[in-house]
């Protein structure tokens, strides 16, 4: 199988490392530029603690020198919570790998009257922290640490490897990126291509917002986490053997 990684610049290799090793070959797309956005890094010293919902957030929590290790930090799954780890962060917890997952952890292992939460994302986002959970009491402060925007076009590599129906199957993180392929192909003229892929989702709400462009199907991860989008795409190898 020949997959397509749609991740940003940087990002892809931590899936394809693990896609290589495994005998499957992939090529990069990304779809989205991540680009930071200047925060003020004193905001870091009030809140009990930091929430997270993605990777890129923890990159840019790593870029302030001095960040306190032991700073109480709530992830949004795995992927978010590896690199605090790898830099030496302790006190890190990982919920179950949505919004709504770190929302019920919140909950559950938090007291809203220890203090103000402070939640790092990005300017767009799926699922605002603040209002969901200030009805159980709890005050967070959003800080956008960084902006993603989307590419204009597919690149003309890629364009070529579809068209030639050279690709078996894509894979895709987020809602965001499942919506810019889908305008891109569309504009492209690429749909019927699609009706020949598999596409590896994440989870129900990204199968959602690939339904435009036409997939022969689309197969929803067990969890929504790198391993086990990985372990769909093995799967579905073996499956085609």
């Amino acid at each position: 199988m020949r997959v397509l990684l749609t991740r940003p610049q940087g990002q892809l290799e931590e899936v394809g490392a693990v896609l290589k090793a495994r005998g499957i070959e992939w090529l990069g797309e990304p779809l989205l530029r991540i680009m930071p956005v200047p925060w003020n890094a004193a905001v870091l010293a009030g809140p009990q603690a930091v929430l997270l919902t993605s990777a890129n957030a923890s990159r840019e929590l790593l870029k302030i020198p001095g960040a306190r290790r032991d700073l109480p930090v709530f992830a949004v799954g795995p992927a978010t919570e590896a690199p605090l780890q790898t830099a030496g962060f302790s006190n890190v917890q990982a919920a179950g790998g949505t919004a709504v997952n770190l929302m019920v952890h919140v909950r559950q292992k938090v007291d809203p009257r220890a203090g103000r939460l402070l939640y790092l994302s990005g300017r767009d986002i799926s699922l605002d922290l603040a209002a969901g959970l200030a009805p159980v009491g709890f005050a967070v402060d959003r800080v956008i640490v960084y902006r993603a925007s989307s590419v204009e076009r597919l690149s003309a590599r890629t364009l070529h490897e579809m068209s030639w129906n050279r690709i078996d199957g894509t894979v895709f993180l987020s809602a965001r990126t499942a919506a810019v392929f889908c305008s891109l192909v569309i504009a492209s003229g690429l749909v019927e291509a699609c009706a020949r892929m598999t596409a590896f989702a994440i989870s129900l709400q990204v199968a959602e917002a690939l339904k435009p462009a036409g997939f022969r199907q689309v197969v929803v991860a067990a969890a929504p986490s790198l391993d086990s989008i990985v372990e769909a795409i093995l799967r579905r190898t073996t499956e085609d053997a």
